[in-house]
């Protein structure tokens, strides 16, 4: 009696599971919700827009490759890549080390200046746009999260505050835009 019960359940099972409608557990992914989306066609995937909200993250990993010898973020350095956000948009990145290195990197926006720093500079450009341990940086493999408002046009340095990195070339644009309607980032194929 308990065998055909058995029987009973796995092929209502079956059945179930190939019923229209139905999804198995492991074939389920998540969905970005209607108001955060990928970027557009072109844009990185590590850029999640939220244009409802005027909200943008961007995932970033600091030494994600061999480039630059391992100083770089997201794979560039020495300004190769710019960032561009809409004046007054919400700005989060979530900043890892990957470690490609294996030394120690940060994150800080902060304003252009006529000499490259030779480590981080108290205050950054915007409060909470900095990772943590600024000069000492973050060991390989540990994240942190960048968090501020983009409330002043400009030109800024994305860069790294670890003691001569920055002078190494462990520094990108970070553009805030009065005229800019979308967040976008654009690339110098040889920055020579």
């Amino acid at each position: 009696m308990r065998w055909i019960g058995l029987q009973a359940l796995v092929a209502l099972g079956a059945f179930a599971l190939s019923a229209p409608g139905v999804v198995r557990a492991q074939q389920m992914q998540p969905q970005p919700s209607p108001a955060a989306a990928p970027a557009q066609a072109g844009q990185p995937a590590w850029m999640t827009v939220d244009a409802p909200h005027k909200a943008v993250h961007f995932e970033i990993a600091m030494a994600q490759n061999g480039d630059n010898g391992t100083l770089n973020f997201n794979g560039y350095a020495r300004g190769a890549m710019t960032i561009t956000v809409p004046l007054g948009w919400h700005v989060t990145m979530h900043v890892t080390n990957a470690g490609s290195g294996a030394i120690p990197h940060s994150l800080e926006i902060i304003t252009i200046t006529e000499n490259i720093p030779a480590q981080g500079v108290e205050p950054p450009a915007f409060g909470g746009a900095e990772t943590v341990d600024l000069v000492d940086g973050m060991k390989v493999g540990q994240s942190d999260h960048v968090d501020f408002v983009a409330n002043a046009a400009g030109k800024y340095w994305m860069f790294c505050g670890v003691p001569d990195h920055g002078i190494g070339g462990m520094w990108d644009y970070f553009v805030i835009s009065n005229a800019a309607t979308a967040p976008s980032v654009t690339i110098v194929k040889d920055k020579s």
